[in-house]
C-alpha cells in the first residue's frame, strides 16, 4: 500500500467512525428512550474525536504539540475565567455530564476548544489552498495570515451559534439568570478563537487534513438537526 493509499485509507476509517458515532447520537436521541445514555456519553465521543484528527494528521511535529498544549490551557483559562467571575462569555455554569472538573470548568473542555480551533482552521486552510490553485487568487503573506485566522475565527462562532442551543437542552451548561443565550458569549468566542488563529496560521504544522474538515461539517449537521428536532 503507498503512502497516499494508506493516507486515504486513514480518513476513510476516521470518517466512517466519526460517522457511527454521530449518526447513531442522532438516532438515540431523537428515535429512543435511551436519550440519557448517549447524552452521558458525550465525554467518549469527544475523546474518539481527538484520538482521530492525531490519526489521521501526517507527520505529527514539535509544532503541533505545542498547539494542542495552547488550546488546552487558552481553553481551559477562559472557560475557569468566566465560570467564576463572568468577565468572559457571560453567567454560565457547567453540569457534571462533561466529567471531571478544575474551578468549575470540565477538563474535557480544552480537548473541545483543540478540536474546534484545529478543525476550523484546517477548513479555511485548505479551503484557502484550493481557491488559490483553481482560481490563481494571491495575496500578500502578511493579508493571507489576517484573512485565515480572522476567517477561522469566524468558522469558530458559526459552530457555536449551533452548539450553544444543542448544550442547553442536552444540559451540558447553563445560562443564568433566563437560560438566554448572550450576544457576549459569542463576542469573546471570535476573540478567544482568534487569538488561536493566529497560532495556527503561524506554527509549521501539515494543515492538509481532509477528516478534520469533515469533521467540522458533522458536528455542525448533527448540531443543526439536534436544535431543531430535539424535544
Amino acid at each position: 500500500m503507498t503512502f497516499t493509499n494508506l493516507i486515504k485509507h486513514k480518513y476513510k476509517l476516521a470518517l466512517g467512525i466519526s460517522l457511527l458515532f454521530h449518526v447513531s447520537a442522532i438516532i438515540g436521541l431523537l428515535f429512543t428512550e435511551y436519550s440519557d445514555f448517549f447524552i452521558n456519553n458525550t465525554p467518549l465521543n469527544l475523546i474518539i474525536s481527538l484520538v482521530l484528527l492525531f490519526y489521521t494528521h501526517q507527520k505529527i511535529n514539535k509544532s503541533l504539540w505545542l498547539f494542542f498544549s495552547a488550546c488546552i490551557f487558552a481553553g481551559l483559562t477562559y472557560e475557569i475565567i468566566g465560570i467564576n467571575t463572568g468577565f468572559l462569555f457571560g453567567d454560565y455554569e457547567y453540569s457534571t455530564v462533561m466529567g471531571y472538573k478544575i474551578w468549575g470548568v470540565p477538563i474535557l473542555l480544552g480537548n473541545l476548544w483543540f478540536i474546534t480551533m484545529y478543525s476550523v482552521g484546517t477548513l479555511t486552510s485548505q479551503t484557502y489552498t484550493w481557491f488559490k490553485v483553481n482560481y490563481n487568487f494571491n495575496i500578500s503573506k502578511d493579508l493571507e495570515l489576517h484573512v485565515l485566522a480572522i476567517t477561522g475565527a469566524f468558522a469558530a462562532v458559526f459552530l457555536d451559534l449551533f452548539l450553544e442551543p444543542v448544550a442547553i437542552k442536552l444540559n451540558f451548561w447553563q445560562w443564568y439568570p433566563l437560560g438566554e443565550i448572550p450576544i457576549y458569549n459569542y463576542i469573546c468566542w471570535f476573540f478567544g478563537s482568534l487569538i488561536l488563529q493566529y497560532l495556527f496560521v503561524n506554527l509549521s504544522f501539515n494543515k492538509q487534513n481532509k477528516f478534520a474538515v469533515y469533521l467540522y461539517a458533522i458536528q455542525l449537521i448533527f448540531f443543526i438537526t439536534i436544535s431543531f428536532f430535539y424535544k
